[in-house]
């Protein structure tokens, strides 16, 4: 039985379909890992894609932080992706077993892809690294570019629109500029003001603003695993990258851990509710 990688290293195009388990605590990888996609068979990097694990009777489960135990196989971050890996059955096919699959297993992942990034936005208030409010999201604007806006899903286009304008009157493309403008931050419009609400402990937040830092680069990396559920960004106010790679996996779990001066979140909470077997 051909050797099987750990998952902190990179793989070929004809590798195993699974892999041999979580990497190993203070193991850097040598290079950015790339895993291969169960449902289209490319070849990407890790950041993009999102591993599932088998439970011990055998129910394929998301594993978003990467670091639940056992074999585990990769599929593109994107409903599409998991769709195909649902109907060509390639997860019975990777973990070489009779698995079950729960009818909402795609909703599932889209649910707990919006849990880690409304996590990370009641890490970012505790950090001081988030500005909600209306007239305080204004202010901060006037004092340095946001690393990313947010509005919520039901917010009024009027308020929206002062809040862009002053962001395109200070940051975008001057008199005679030609280039297309890289300095105008990406702005999500994907979360409900409730949800931001629960996230910052406030009963409802409709605008809201991320300042540079170190939470902001794991926070762009959920939103493009995110963005291949549902619409993230605000028409016209994408990333720069529209591809979106970030931080996600253990560069997360390591900055919600460092945030909470505990163990990852994710980690504590799945691994007591999903022990997994490996496979032979």
């Amino acid at each position: 039985m051909p050797a099987q990688p750990n998952s902190d290293e990179p793989v070929a195009a004809d590798a195993v379909e699974t892999d041999a388990g979580p990497a190993r605590a203070g193991k850097a990888a040598s290079r950015a890992p790339e895993r291969r996609c169960i449902a289209t068979m490319t070849v990407q990097p890790q950041d993009a894609m999102i591993r599932f694990v088998l439970s011990p009777d055998k129910q394929v489960t998301p594993d978003l932080a990467a670091r639940l135990p056992g074999r585990g196989a990769w599929v593109t971050a994107s409903r599409e992706a998991l769709e195909i890996a649902l109907k060509k059955g390639a997860f019975a096919r990777a973990f070489k077993a009779q698995v079950k699959v729960g009818p909402d297993l795609i909703t599932q992942t889209e649910q707990l892809l919006v849990r880690r990034a409304l996590d990370l936005l009641g890490m970012a208030k505790r950090s001081g690294e988030l500005i909600s409010g209306f007239e305080q999201v204004r202010e901060a604007v006037r004092e340095a570019r946001p690393a990313c806006l947010l509005a919520a899903s039901e917010a009024s286009e009027d308020q929206r629109n002062k809040v862009l304008g002053l962001v395109k009157g200070i940051y975008g493309p001057q008199a005679g500029e030609t280039v297309t403008n890289r300095r105008l931050p990406p702005v999500a419009d994907c979360f409900s003001g409730d949800e931001m609400g629960m996230a910052l402990g406030r009963e409802r937040v409709v605008h809201a603003c991320l300042k540079q830092g170190r939470i902001v680069h794991a926070w762009m990396g959920e939103l493009a695993r995110l963005s291949g559920f549902r619409r993230v960004w605000l028409p016209g106010w994408q990333p720069v990258d529209a591809s979106g790679k970030g931080a996600s996996g253990h560069d997360i779990e390591d900055t919600m851990a460092r945030g909470a001066g505990d163990d990852p979140p994710d980690s504590r909470a799945l691994a007591k509710s999903t022990a997994n077997e490996e496979t032979e």
